[in-house]
């Protein structure tokens, strides 16, 4: 039995307990149950995480545009990004410099590329292809068969939606910095299949807001403008379903790769583009099997000049050091569950992967690396920026799961998992979550989680870079979380919720300040709360509140702090929609962030904190047409990244006041 059918047998035996005038509400709250599990498959409140489902509605009403903008609603999350502007979702303040601490899936395909083990290609994912976002704060995945470190994201777009008859939508958009955007998705239904598929494209022009100092003394703007092309398909006819995306994310060279101002028609891209079937099929009344097997590409490239004309280490480049980058991945995946519902009040879930992950190709081309150098020379196999023959590995991964109905109060959800691969040893994640609801509107929950992420082709095999070195003996980073939630719900279309953790990261890769190697060295132990509160009043008026804090320590080799650096203490959230007439509403957004202290060894002062505001408004009407503008950072206030010391003399600026309209028809 899932989670959302015990929500709903729970409900029932609680009501059933109470005096009989409570009965006469039963049937009517059953059934907007039932209606909810049916349409989204899950009911949140009782779900073993803590967790945030938006909907597409509520995060238009609050200006959401991109994947990004709705994660930035959600309590405890924090954005950061390096000199590539490779941007990551910091939870909770976990490792701030690393990739790969959340996991992103789109319909339940995680898209982290194997390079850097990030999913910065696809944080712009427009907001009219997402029906809504599942985001997991804290160890474990909504997903099965996932380990989350420190969080678990998944998208679930259109192509997901089970309704009958067709549907679709058109949309656009324009904005500051020369942006455009265009897309669609239509899916097409039959008594015996469905097909969906979607298409867009975006693209701006946007420069640093403010001008930046690099390493060298270099001072200008960083080029931060993008190009997106997107394209998504799924076919289903009975058990079995093919679905595939293409994604081409294209932008400026940002701040350089090696701590130097690019040139400003530099660019980098990360394709990558995948393919899954799947087999679900019921064997028999209490036993079920899903059979998947796949294919998925990504890499990075690079085209810019990475040092300006001068001289750097000893050698003198007259025109400049220039490197023209390629790097592409494959990773070939099958997948075998089963769900087994046949023992009373368990519903038991094991599954096994196997995957083979490869670099297929390599390409360096730069400025020859001698005295005067002039020319462009070949330098793939000679010194090339990874270890292409290493980087490659097979990985076995199993897992276990039970979900125990303890009583009509009470249920318990237990999950065990470990990973094989050809080079690391072997590591095992685990995770035990007790919800309780002694009453109709209180909802306790108990979990205690034990996680682990594996490093990337950049930590482990980066080569002949001056800003970053690769550790082929790197072992992974771990996660032992502790925590608990308290929700209230006083009506169906409201829920407050109190969040209590700590988490102790241990084997957190981090970059030697001395000589750039990744490394093994960080420790850090976190101690934190979360308060949250959403309520839908009325038909079309939404609020939401989230306040987070954090605090702890942090342990590298010798030196421990009684700070967290890299990250905000304090984020406080809030958004609102109100509609001013049928057809129109306003929205309001605010948003603060604390400074973010430095390393101990980083005389600078600390970053600073962050305070903006939006405004929205928008026109629907019943048709399905419309119309949105928006105001960002109305304050105009620059937001900035962190940069580590050694880096930048101050931090990377991404973000200043921007504007857009869109419109569109949904049918």
């Amino acid at each position: 039995m899932k989670f959302s059918s015990y929500a709903l047998f729970f409900v029932a035996c609680t009501l059933c307990a109470d005096e009989n005038p409570m009965m006469a509400s039963l049937n009517d709250d059953m059934l907007q149950a039932t209606q909810l599990a049916n349409e989204t498959n899950q009911n949140i409140d009782y779900q073993p995480f803590i967790l945030s489902v938006w909907e597409q509605k509520e995060l238009f009403s609050f200006g959401a545009k991109t994947l990004k903008d709705a994660l930035m609603l959600i309590p405890g999350v924090d954005m950061t990004g390096d000199t590539m502007n490779n941007r990551t979702p910091v939870i909770r303040g976990s490792n701030p410099l690393a990739y790969g601490q959340t996991k992103l899936a789109i319909d339940g395909i995680v898209v982290n590329d194997r390079t850097f083990d990030s999913y910065n290609a696809y944080l712009d994912f427009p907001i009219e292809l997402i029906q809504r976002i599942e985001v997991v704060r804290g160890s474990g995945s909504f997903i099965e068969g996932v380990n989350g470190y420190s969080g678990t994201i998944n998208v679930i777009t259109y192509a997901k939606e089970e309704k009958s008859g067709d549907n679709g939508s058109i949309f656009g958009s324009f904005g500051n910095d020369s942006a455009r955007q265009a897309g669609f998705f239509y899916t097409r239904r039959t008594p015996n299949w469905k097909l969906s598929s979607d298409l867009f494209y975006q693209t701006q022009d946007a420069l640093s807001p403010i001008s930046v100092t690099d390493a060298y003394g270099n001072t200008g703007f960083a080029p931060l403008g993008s190009t997106q092309l997107g394209l998504g398909a799924t076919y289903s006819y009975g058990d079995f379903s093919l679905k595939g995306r293409l994604n081409r994310f294209e932008s400026g060279s940002a701040f350089g790769n090696v701590y130097a101002l690019p040139n400003m028609d530099g660019t980098q891209s990360f394709p990558s583009w995948y393919i899954e079937g799947e087999y679900r099929h019921p064997l028999s009344e209490n036993l079920s099997i899903d059979l998947k097997a796949g294919i998925m590409e990504d890499g990075w490239e690079s085209d810019s000049r990475a040092l300006p004309p001068g001289t750097y280490s000893g050698i003198t480049y007259p025109v400049g050091f220039w490197g023209f980058y390629k790097l592409k991945s494959r990773s070939v995946y099958e997948k075998v569950s089963t769900t087994y519902t046949g023992i009373e009040n368990h519903k038991i879930t094991a599954g096994y992967t196997h995957k083979f992950e490869k670099v297929i190709s390599l390409s360096a081309i730069t400025t020859e690396t001698v005295n005067n150098g002039t020319n462009l020379v070949d330098y793939s196999n000679s010194a090339p920026f990874l270890d292409k023959n290493a980087a490659q590995r097979h990985t076995d991964e199993f897992y276990l799961g039970d979900t125990i109905e303890l009583s009509d109060q009470l249920a318990l959800s237990l999950n065990v998992g470990a990973t094989k691969t050809s080079n690391i040893s072997f590591h095992s994640y685990k995770r035990a979550a007790l919800v309780f609801q002694p009453y109709r509107q209180h909802i306790l929950k108990f979990m205690v989680g034990d996680a682990y992420r594996l490093p990337s082709w950049q930590e482990m095999y980066t080569l002949n870079n001056p800003a970053r070195i690769g550790n082929p003996d790197l072992e992974p980073e771990h996660a032992v979380s502790y925590e608990t939630q308290y929700l209230y719900k006083p009506t169906a279309d409201a829920s407050m919720g109190i969040n209590l953790f700590y988490i102790h990261n241990t084997e957190q890769i981090t970059s030697n300040t001395a000589d750039h190697t990744f490394q093994n060295v960080g420790e850090r132990n976190i101690l934190g709360f979360e308060t949250e509160f959403r309520e839908k009043i009325g038909e079309d008026d939404n609020v939401a509140f989230s306040y987070s804090y954090i605090s702890g320590e942090t342990i590298k080799g010798n030196v421990t702090t009684d700070y967290l650096p890299f990250a905000s203490q304090h984020m406080l959230k809030a958004a609102l929609s109100y509609a001013l007439a049928p057809e129109w509403k306003v929205g309001l957004i605010g948003r603060y962030s604390s400074i973010k202290e430095r390393r101990p060894n980083d005389n600078r002062s600390a970053t600073d904190a962050f305070t903006t505001a939006d405004i929205v408004l928008g026109w629907e009407n019943y048709q399905g047409f419309y119309v949105q503008g928006a105001i960002k950072n109305l304050a105009d206030e620059v937001y900035s990244y962190p940069s580590p010391p050694s880096t930048y003399q101050d931090d990377y600026p991404v973000e200043g006041r921007t504007y857009w309209v869109r419109t569109g028809w949904k049918f």
